[in-house]
């Protein structure tokens, strides 16, 4: 599994290697903010959430904050501790997720409602949200703190909406599409808004940042979905066909029930499955089937057409050269491999 900064400049290898670099700088400073949050208070919910927020992670949402940041102008290292609010409701959220969805491993670790139990990683994905908030009443603008407080609502309502339509093979794209913007854009639209606001940038440019953050959001998520089938799992760190496997519908599942309902019965047949041997070769016939009708590829074409929307709306943003590795960072989403 690669993980840490290597991990993150290889899903960001369209990027110049300068950026990259000044990346980097970033995310060191984000990782030292992370733990000097968590203190060294030893309660059994702290080593809960420690294993939540510091176990590896991308860093790609307080990341983006950073860009957009530098596309202002500001150095990001001066706002690091507001910066950071947004990795713990993203980690929280995940601790949650994981509950959810009986998730046994993130990351190429033990989740932590294995490594624990289950009330101790609710409660800490509740106190790593909270922390994020406490960050942000202490020393940030308050709109921060009410988009901060809009996103991690719809990040529930999203989470919600999924949980009700698992196991449903009617569930379609459209459906999909709005659990993927809340669950998951809405963080990044927050995250890219959040860097707007810290360089203090007028309405119009606020709203810009934002439908930017929502559009790569919504691109990182499809690009997810694709790679739930088409992934490398020690890379991801996760079992190909996870989501599946939870009842979870995902963009390529839509698309490809859609363009042939009889792939419905393939899914429904994987749903019933008991047996991993069974399990791995239901799964093999399904993917086979999503790539006859073209479901896999349709799905990289609606994440190129997401990023696509994405570099349409960071044009808005003042000319910089941060401006346009924005843009390269929206692409970049697409073309990751884990």
């Amino acid at each position: 599994m690669i993980t840490g900064a290597a991990s993150t400049a290889a899903s960001l290898k369209a990027l110049p290697s300068r950026a990259i670099n000044e990346l980097r700088r970033d995310r060191r400073a984000i990782e030292k903010a992370l733990a000097a949050a968590m203190g060294s208070n030893g309660t059994r919910i702290d080593s809960a959430a420690r294993h939540g927020l510091l176990d590896g992670g991308k860093r790609v949402r307080p990341l983006l904050t950073c860009a957009v940041l530098r596309a202002f102008g500001k150095n990001p290292r001066e706002y690091v501790d507001l910066v950071v609010a947004v990795e713990m409701a993203h980690a929280g959220s995940l601790l949650h997720d994981d509950v959810i969805d009986e998730s046994k491993t993130r990351r190429g670790h033990v989740t932590a409602h294995v490594e624990f139990d289950v009330p101790t990683a609710v409660l800490a994905g509740d106190r790593l949200v909270m922390l994020g908030v406490e960050h942000l009443a202490r020393g940030g603008p308050s709109e921060m703190l009410v988009r901060f407080c809009a996103a991690v609502k719809d990040l529930c309502i999203g989470e919600s909406l999924e949980r009700e339509r698992r196991f449903d093979s009617t569930v379609d794209l459209e459906q999909v599409r709005e659990v993927n913007r809340l669950k998951t854009a809405a963080l990044f639209g927050y995250a890219a808004e959040a860097g707007a606001i810290l360089a203090d940038a007028p309405p119009r440019l606020r709203r810009a940042a934002r439908d930017y953050g929502l559009a790569v959001g919504e691109a990182f998520q499809t690009t997810d979905d694709h790679l739930d089938f088409c992934g490398d799992p020690g890379a991801m760190g996760k079992s190909i066909g996870q989501d599946l496997v939870a009842g979870v519908v995902t963009v390529p599942l839509a698309i490809a029930m859609e363009r042939s309902p009889d792939l419905r019965d393939d899914v429904l047949r994987v749903w019933s499955t008991e047996r991993d041997d069974d399990l791995s070769a239901r799964l093999a016939k399904l993917r086979e089937g999503m790539t006859q009708v073209g479901a896999l590829s349709a799905t990289l074409r609606l994440a190129a057409e997401d990023a696509a929307r994405a570099e349409g709306a960071v044009r808005k943003l003042p000319t910089s050269p941060w401006r346009n590795r924005l843009a390269d960072l929206a692409r970049s989403v697409v073309e990751r491999e884990h």
